[in-house]
């Protein structure tokens, strides 16, 4: 009966820790050493990335109480979850895929659920190519500014056509004078 108690709290931990979240990444972590799985989690937390690593049958547990669908499939073998949140609910993808870049068959994703959808893993990558929010606001100035610039550019152009030909033209009206 503690064993079953244990279970019951640690499921009840994961499913308060992951609250609110806007997306889920189960990933298979098979073949990560010690030291490169301590600095990927280090670096995951400085960006508020939550991972676990989690029995399946407590994984199955988790996702039930966070009315999570879909991703059963998934929970086999040796299995993590990383879990985005509204802030940045992609943020996973971009560390999973930068790991994956500098550590090739190693830490794949098994299947994602993102917007209320499931995904294959193989959508990792392009998931990960989407900017997150400061980008895509640099990207929405860059296009509000790109035409002003070029209309900028213009102007100042034809300016300096002017002020070459007047500049031109002055020095003969000079000696009528």
């Amino acid at each position: 009966m503690k064993a079953v108690e244990l279970k019951k709290q640690t499921v009840e931990s994961i499913v308060e820790s992951f609250n609110g979240a806007a997306a889920v990444y189960l990933v298979n972590f098979e073949g990560v050493t010690v030291e490169k799985d301590n600095a990927f989690r280090r670096s995951l937390k400085a960006k508020g990335v939550k991972y676990r690593a989690v029995k399946n049958t407590l994984l199955k547990r988790v996702l039930e109480k966070l009315e999570i669908k879909g991703l059963d499939d998934a929970l086999k073998g040796a299995t993590s979850i990383m879990v985005g949140f509204s802030d940045d609910p992609l943020a996973p993808a971009r560390e999973i895929e930068a790991f994956h870049k500098a550590n090739p068959d190693i830490l794949v994703a098994k299947s994602l659920f993102v917007d209320g959808e499931v995904m294959p893993g193989s959508k990792i990558v392009d998931l990960a190519k989407i900017p997150d929010r400061k980008g895509m606001i640099a990207q929405v100035v860059a296009i509000i500014l790109g035409p002003g610039r070029t209309i900028a550019g213009q102007v100042k152009a034809l300016q300096e056509k002017l002020e070459k030909e007047s500049g031109e033209a002055a020095p003969e009206a000079a000696p009528e004078a």
